[in-house]
């Protein structure tokens, strides 16, 4: 739906949902707002709510690109692959739903690691849509650079390093 057709019932259930944010997730080059996703999970699609910045889309299998920005809802159907270029940073509401039209709960119940199969759902880093416990992560940070940390399903800012103040004598 574009913005202005979007149902007030939705936006109000959308609202609830997590909250996802271009700055956080991985992008290359670093900071471009361009990366690649393929919706590809155990979902049968996944909704969103816009809230705020504007991306491109264009679709991995030919099809023309379109833009989607603040307000609008957008449903991505499993199997669908893109590639993304966030032109203005992103806030966006999603969930994920089955083929039934029910809401999923996967979020909230648990996030499994893709290396050891651990419960990582306290504290995990996405990288390439792949979920990592802080285990396997500390093992190997140079092969996950740029992987975005999260705490319970939901991105952690950086950490901004605090500048040294300088003492009066």
């Amino acid at each position: 739906f574009a913005a202005a057709d979007v149902p007030d019932d939705f936006k109000a259930l959308a609202t609830a949902w997590p909250l996802w944010d271009s700055k956080t997730h991985p992008q290359k080059p670093r900071g471009s707002g361009k990366f690649r996703f393929d919706y590809n999970g155990t979902y049968a699609s996944e909704r969103v709510l816009i809230m705020s910045g504007a991306a491109t889309l264009k679709p991995t299998d030919g099809s023309p690109s379109f833009d989607i920005k603040a307000g609008d809802a957008v449903t991505f159907w499993n199997g669908f692959s893109c590639d993304w270029r966030v032109t203005k940073r992103m806030t966006k509401h999603y969930a994920y739903y089955s083929e039934d039209g029910k809401p999923e709960e996967e979020y909230e119940t648990g996030i499994a690691c893709d290396m050891c199969s651990a419960d990582c759902f306290a504290e995990s880093y996405l990288f390439e849509e792949m979920d990592i416990c802080p285990t396997c992560f500390k093992k190997d940070e140079a092969r996950f650079e740029g992987a975005e940390h999260q705490k319970e399903g939901e991105a952690v800012p950086a950490e901004q390093p605090q500048k040294k103040r300088k003492q009066k004598a």
